[in-house]
């Protein structure tokens, strides 16, 4: 079995927070309050990623990377 990085760990949550966004959009996109909860655990992701690197688990060109992927997480979490 291959061990998965840090990124590769986050970069694999973060798909799985896309799908939990895009089931509350299609199934109850009224539910401003799970929207808010799942924009604020975004936040808490971020927090995860810069004491990562701060730990020297993951690199600043990773940091970059994990980076743009948040923001595509908090752009698809905005109330359209």
């Amino acid at each position: 079995m291959i061990k998965s990085t840090a990124a590769q760990s986050i970069l694999r949550a973060a798909h799985n927070y896309l799908k939990k966004i895009d089931w509350v959009m299609e199934h109850n996109p009224e539910d401003i309050g799970e929207l808010a909860c799942l924009y604020a655990g975004i936040s808490g992701i971020n927090e995860c990623i810069k004491a990562l690197r701060e730990d020297g688990l993951i690199t600043e060109r990773e940091e970059e990377l994990l980076g743009v992927e948040m923001e595509k997480l908090y752009t698809h979490c905005q109330i359209k």
